[in-house]
């Protein structure tokens, strides 16, 4: 078995939920602060309203996007602990 290309692999793996986390919070952010210039612009609402209308909106997505770039972390370093031990 060869164990450093596995680990090589799974880095590859890593690195690519890492990207997908990273565009997600970007994406998501520019997204709520966007929601929340529109939202702050209407008559109905006053900054402070908008801010947490768009803030709430946001919060899962923004949770879900870096618990994706933390598993991508932990594969890369779970990799780097393997291709370190196979030596």
């Amino acid at each position: 078995m060869d164990i450093s290309a596995d680990a090589r692999r799974l880095a590859t793996v890593g690195t690519f939920f890492i990207v997908v986390g990273w565009v997600g919070i970007i994406y998501t952010l520019t997204a709520g602060v966007l929601w929340w210039l529109d939202l702050a612009s209407r008559e109905a609402f006053n900054i402070f309203e908008a801010f947490a209308i768009s803030a709430s909106a946001i919060a899962l997505p923004v949770f879900a996007a870096f618990a994706i770039a933390g598993i991508g972390y932990y594969l890369r370093l779970f990799a780097l602990d393997v291709a370190r031990r196979s030596q």
